[in-house]
């Protein structure tokens, strides 16, 4: 018989630090897994601490691969030798409750085909630096390409659904994961999402994540020149807006979530309290945790002008331009907030 879960976990000379990681998959009440232990060419000791413990437990099989340098390549050879019904992510940095497979297994149990729980981060010492806001559990298309949402650690989907729509792809900007996420979407995939925190992330900054560059933005005005940028980025930025900045974000938010949840599109949360009556209070405690919208603001020369610009962490360019058409057309209340902040005319539209 196959098992009811595959679980693949990427790695690169870890050595024995990936110790606790495989250890908090041998200690999940769901006992019916297999564990794929994809090497991305480890020159390390990495391989023979895997090897030693899979000679203990059968259910963990260690694979080499050529060297890729990213998690893709080596995941895309463990989907093609996954046994599974269903496949879970896990960095090898990362590590699980003991219940995370057994909530993502209830959830396939019950139809579902793609899942995901919350998380929370800790640094090298162990403290807690973030955990996931309830609302960004929320789940639909449209936010989906607006955010990553969660990390491949948290989530789970049916076999072969990787595959179908042309498998994790190669990038040198990362976020890997999130265009995945938004190709299932594309693709008519629905998201099943669990307020359950099953899944405590490794936030340091000698991670992959904190090195990448982000290669495409959000072009939110344009100038004729530096100084006219300037000066934008100056009024922009000044703290006395802040208030009115986050006022004008509070009411998009709760305006987008509305529009979502009146269609009866957006999904909530398994656990979420309060129906979509909560929203408004989620979407206030969010805004307040997270501050301004307008994080990374930077000034950028073009040929033919100068562009005020976020930066986006989108693996594509194809990706960032439906951000920035999404965000004009559904952020009114930030739109206006910008019109009346900046030159007459810069605003992109």
């Amino acid at each position: 018989m196959p098992p009811r879960l595959s679980v693949i976990c990427p790695t690169y000379n870890r050595s024995r630090a990936i110790l606790p990681t495989l250890e908090s998959v041998r200690a999940q009440t769901m006992r019916d897994w297999e564990m794929l232990v994809v090497s991305d060419a480890s020159d390390d000791d990495t391989d023979a601490v895997v090897s030693s413990l899979a000679a203990r437990d059968r259910r963990i099989r260690l694979l080499r691969t050529e060297r890729f340098g990213s998690q893709s390549g080596p995941t895309n050879i463990a989907l093609r030798e996954a046994a599974g019904n269903f496949i879970a992510y896990l960095d090898h940095d990362d590590h699980w409750q003991p219940d995370h497979l057994l909530r993502l297994w209830e959830a396939f149990d019950d139809g579902a085909r793609f899942v995901a729980t919350r998380a929370r981060k800790v640094n090298a010492a162990g403290a807690v630096t973030a955990t996931a806001h309830p609302l960004t559990m929320c789940w639909h298309p449209e936010i989906q390409l607006m955010s990553p949402l969660f990390e491949n650690s948290c989530a789970g989907h049916a076999a072969g659904l990787a595959e179908k729509v042309g498998g994790w792809r190669e990038s040198p900007v990362g976020l890997e994961d999130w265009d995945l996420w938004l190709r299932f979407a594309d693709a008519g995939e629905r998201c099943t999402t669990l307020l359950d925190r099953t899944v405590t992330l490794l936030d340091d900054p000698g991670t992959r994540t904190h090195s990448l560059a982000r290669e495409f933005t959000h072009e939110i005005a344009r100038f004729d020149d530096v100084r006219t940028a300037r000066a934008a980025y100056r009024a922009l930025t000044d703290s006395r807006l802040q208030e009115r900045e986050l006022l004008a974000g509070k009411k998009d938010l709760l305006a987008w979530y509305g529009a979502l949840a009146e269609r009866g599109e957006l999904v909530l949360p398994r656990g979420w309290r309060g129906g979509t009556g909560s929203l408004a209070a989620a979407v206030e405690s969010q805004l307040s945790e997270n501050g301004t919208v307008w994080k990374g603001l930077s000034i950028v020369a073009r040929d033919t002008h100068v562009s005020l610009c976020v930066p986006l962490s989108t693996m594509t360019a194809e990706h960032a331009e439906r951000y920035a058409r999404l965000f004009r057309a559904t952020m009114h209340h930030q739109m206006s907030f910008l019109e009346d902040v900046l030159p007459h005319g810069s605003v992109l539209r």
